[in-house]
C-alpha cells in the first residue's frame, strides 16, 4: 500500500565514496518503488540533471548511473527524458484550472511515459532560495515551448552603462541565454529561461529582475510540476542528494555559502521531497536558511513557493492528517 507523503532518508557526508553514496541511493529507490508496489517491468523515463562544471557531473553521474544499472537489473526499461530535443509539434498541452497557466506545454515523452524517474542535486538558488525536485519535475517534463513560456515576462534585462564586461554570466549560462556583443553582456530572449543563476554572478549588479518576477515564475513551476505528477499517480520516483559542495550550478563559487552534508533523500512525489529538505535545512541552519544559502535571494522571496503551488494543485505533499512535514524514514 503507497505511503503517501513519507521520504526516506540515507544521513551521508561528502566525504562518502561514490560506491557507498550510490549503495544507499538505490536502497532508497528501491523503498519508494517497494511502497507503490510498482510492477516490475514498468518502463520508467528518467531524467538526470545536469552540472556545468565536469567535477561535479563526474560526482554526480557516480552517484546516479548504478543506481540505474540497479533498475535495469529489476526489469524497468528506462529512457531518457530529453524534452528539448523534441520538435514543437511533439508538445501535449496539459489543462490547468486556477493555476498561473491555463495549460502546461509538455514534452510529449514525458507526458506518455508509463513512470518516471527524477534525479537530482538539491542546490540554493538566487531567485527562489531551493531549487529542488519540484522545479526539476517541472524542468525536466516540459517541451522546448513549455520552458520558453515559463520564463516568459519574467527574463532579467541588463544595465548597459553598468555592466562591468566581465563576461560571467556569459560564461555560467548553459542555456545560451545571453551573449557579450564585445562591451556588455546582453540577454537573448529567445533562449532565456530566467532561471536566476546568472544573477549571483553579476558583481556590479546590472542584472536586474522584473518586479514580482520570482513568484511569477515560482508559481508557473508549482504548476507545471503539477500536471506532470497528476498524469502519473504513484507512478514516480523523486532522488535527491543534498552533499554539501557544489551547492549550485555556478561559476563563482564564493558567492553562496556551501549547503550542509544531509545525506540522500527518495520520495514518491516531489513536494513530500521538497519539504522534507527544507525541514532538514531548517533543522541545520535555522529559520533563515535561505538568506544563509544564497545571500543573493530576492528580498521577501518565498523559497518554498513553487512548491506550495505544486501541493496546492494536487501534486502531493505530507500524509493526510494536518502534518505541516512529511514524515521521514531514516535507512541505514
Amino acid at each position: 500500500m503507497t505511503r503517501a507523503g513519507v521520504v526516506y532518508h540515507a544521513p551521508l557526508t561528502g566525504a562518502a565514496d561514490a560506491a557507498t553514496v550510490s549503495g544507499r541511493a538505490a536502497q532508497l529507490v528501491e523503498a519508494v518503488l517497494g511502497d507503490l508496489e510498482l510492477p516490475r517491468d514498468l518502463p520508467l523515463a528518467y531524467h538526470l540533471q545536469d552540472h556545468n562544471r565536469r567535477r561535479a557531473e563526474e560526482q554526480f553521474l557516480g552517484w546516479t548511473v548504478p543506481v540505474l544499472d540497479r533498475l535495469r537489473e529489476r526489469g524497468h526499461a528506462l529512457t531518457t527524458l530529453a524534452p528539448a530535443a523534441s520538435p514543437s509539434r511533439d508538445a501535449v498541452g496539459v489543462p490547468l484550472q486556477d493555476a498561473a497557466v491555463p495549460f502546461a506545454s509538455l514534452a510529449r515523452d514525458a507526458h506518455a511515459a508509463p513512470g518516471l524517474l527524477i534525479g537530482l542535486r538539491l542546490e540554493s538558488h538566487p531567485r527562489s532560495g531551493l531549487a529542488g525536485a519540484v522545479r526539476a519535475t517541472a524542468l525536466a517534463c516540459a517541451s522546448a515551448d513549455g520552458k520558453l513560456a515559463l520564463q516568459s515576462g519574467v527574463q532579467p534585462r541588463i544595465e548597459r552603462s553598468v555592466c562591468g564586461g566581465c563576461g560571467m554570466c556569459v560564461t555560467l549560462c548553459g542555456n545560451d541565454g545571453v551573449r557579450h556583443n564585445g562591451h556588455v553582456a546582453v540577454i537573448r530572449p529567445e533562449t532565456c529561461l530566467a532561471c536566476g543563476d546568472c544573477l549571483a554572478e553579476c558583481h556590479t549588479g546590472a542584472l536586474k529582475f522584473p518586479e514580482g518576477g520570482s513568484g511569477i515564475l515560482q508559481a508557473r513551476l508549482g504548476a507545471y510540476a503539477a500536471a506532470v505528477v497528476r498524469g502519473k499517480p504513484r507512478r514516480g520516483v523523486w532522488l535527491a542528494f543534498l552533499l554539501g559542495e557544489p551547492q549550485r550550478r555556478a561559476v563563482n563559487l564564493a558567492r553562496a555559502a556551501a549547503l550542509p552534508d544531509l545525506g540522500v533523500l527518495a520520495a514518491a512525489d516531489p513536494v513530500a521531497l521538497d519539504l522534507a529538505a527544507a525541514s532538514l535545512l531548517e533543522g541545520a541552519l535555522g529559520r533563515d536558511w535561505p538568506a544563509v544559502c544564497h545571500p543573493g535571494l530576492a528580498a521577501g522571496a518565498d523559497p518554498l513557493a513553487a512548491v506550495r503551488e505544486a501541493a496546492r494543485l494536487g501534486a502531493g505533499g505530507p500524509e493526510a492528517g494536518g502534518a505541516a512535514v512529511p514524515r521521514l524514514v531514516t535507512v541505514g
